[in-house]
């Protein structure tokens, strides 16, 4: 019978740990588009004339013979037959999967009661940042604008190696290697150099630009400090030493060494 209860507990577990991801991946492009951006950042823009629109840039292949091009009326989605689109497709797909497989991962761990707190605080931390690379990216495509498509690719390649090691030391069955917490301060140390030679001065601290701009700036470096904070703080939990000392000579020169290559390649090369 305990048994047979216990069993039952693992699977309503399950389910709701996979329920949970599933609602988390399908609310945040909602919280993204239908709240920050409707209700906040244009909320003034009218409505679009459903009666009298016409979409002249569908191509209308998916709507098969059923409408023809120039003749077609209002859609709420509408997308053409392009090697683009296959391309946000797939890339749509695959942030799908990832991100409700990892939501799901988290809600395991949890139940386990293996989470380590940091760790967890700092992934949640990482969905914005991510979530913004892969909009950035759909509108690029979308848009068929390429001019910052590598600046951008060095950051999210980056940010993404980072989010890895963070969600790996979620679970306190795995080990906190040094080299994880050394790669998760190093990269953002590297962020926060090429933001402010880039943007954050700008408009963080002479306070220029749009207000949208500085709060997307925010979104960005106060993830990064706390990432150097909290993995600081982890690693000297883990040495048992002072923040001071949790360094050996030898992890201290290849780290510095790996955010001046980071720095010099994202501001020369990825420019």
């Amino acid at each position: 019978m305990e048994e047979t209860t216990s069993i039952g507990r693992t699977r309503a577990r399950s389910i709701f740990g996979k329920l949970i991801a599933a609602v988390l991946v399908a609310i945040i492009p909602y919280v993204h588009i239908g709240v920050i951006h409707k209700l906040i950042w244009v909320p003034n823009k009218p409505p679009v004339n459903k009666t009298h629109c016409r979409c002249d840039c569908f191509d209308t292949v998916f709507k098969g013979s059923y409408e023809r091009q120039g003749k077609s009326t209002y859609k709420h989605v509408y997308f053409n037959a392009t090697f683009e689109m296959l391309v946000v497709w797939l890339m749509t797909l695959g942030v799908i999967i990832v991100s409700y497989e990892s939501f799901k991962h988290i809600h395991n761990i949890y139940c386990k009661k293996l989470i380590r707190w940091k760790m967890l605080f700092l992934f949640i931390l990482d969905i914005y940042p991510n979530y913004y690379s892969y909009w950035v990216y759909v509108n690029y495509i979308n848009d068929g604008y390429y001019h910052q498509f590598f600046h951008q690719l060095f950051f999210t390649v980056s940010e993404l190696y980072s989010t890895w090691n963070v969600f790996r030391l979620c679970s306190k069955n795995s080990e906190s290697n040094s080299w994880r917490l050394l790669a998760i301060i190093s990269i953002s140390l590297i962020h926060i150099l090429l933001g402010g030679v880039d943007q954050f001065f700008t408009q963080l601290i002479l306070w220029r630009g749009n207000a949208f701009q500085r709060f997307r700036n925010l979104g960005f470096l106060f993830p990064d400090i706390l990432h150097v904070l909290l993995a600081v703080q982890l690693l000297a939990e883990e040495r048992q030493t002072s923040w001071t000392n949790i360094l050996t000579m030898t992890e201290r020169k290849y780290g510095s060494i790996l955010v001046l290559s980071g720095f010099l390649i994202g501001k020369c090369i990825f420019q």
